[in-house]
């Protein structure tokens, strides 16, 4: 189902008053798009992460814990990538993301044969739920950059996850803890309203490039975005 801007306004409100009453609050992105063409979206607006004592922890069904800093993530085999993110709200940018790959956390973490699925938590109680397979896709990235830059307090630094083939709000930011567990549960935007699918797979209909001049619908066929 294909929302347009009000219709999503009041879902997404609607169901993160219902999910907490007190604390997490959605907020929109503004009209206008940033200097890479994004339209910026918090779910519980927090202060920037201090990168300097920011830790990534890895836990759960693995056999070598871990908290690594943000240089020991930067000495990890890097690759950049070019890819379009499309958000749900109809509208989409392409830039280049760099970082690495998820398989070079697991071999760091080596996960028990009963580790099916990670659970993604972030510092602004965001939370999504991948499957190991999902995250081995090449084109799944583990970003620490954007743009040719370091990866901006604004998108999410300083480390967030990219899935072109998902609608944005797969892609988590401020990533803090990473899970290895039995089973994938959702998306923490399954609690904001229905619209929302678990798996958040891009599906066929319409896509505004605000790369391209934001005036102009194009009609996709669902996953990645690559004709434009």
């Amino acid at each position: 189902m294909r929302l347009n801007r009000r219709m999503f306004l009041a879902a997404a409100t609607a169901g993160a008053a219902q999910a907490d009453q007190t604390k997490p609050k959605l907020l929109m992105p503004s009209d206008q798009p940033d200097e890479l063409h994004f339209k910026l979206m918090w779910y519980n607006p927090v202060p920037p992460i201090d990168q300097k004592t920011w830790r990534l922890q890895i836990k759960g069904l693995i056999e070598k814990p871990q908290q690594l800093t943000v240089a020991q993530l930067r000495a990890l085999p890097q690759e950049t990538q070019n890819a379009r993110m499309k958000c749900v709200q109809c509208w989409s940018s392409r830039t280049t993301w760099s970082g690495f790959r998820f398989p070079q956390l697991v071999e760091l973490a080596k996960p028990s044969k009963k580790a099916k699925a990670i659970r993604i938590d972030c510092a602004d109680k965001w939370y999504e739920y991948f499957s190991l397979e999902e995250m081995a896709n090449p084109r799944v990235m583990m970003v620490l950059g954007i743009g040719g830059q370091p990866l901006p307090d604004k998108h999410g630094a300083p480390l967030r996850l990219l899935d072109p083939s998902k609608y944005g709000y797969k892609s988590a930011k401020l990533i803090t803890a990473i899970t290895f567990v039995e089973e994938g549960k959702g998306s923490m935007a399954c609690d904001i309203g229905p619209y929302y699918s678990p798996d958040g797979r891009i599906l066929a209909g319409y896509d505004t490039p605000l790369d391209l001049g934001g005036k102009t619908k194009r009609k996709i066929s669902g996953g990645e975005i690559m004709d434009y």
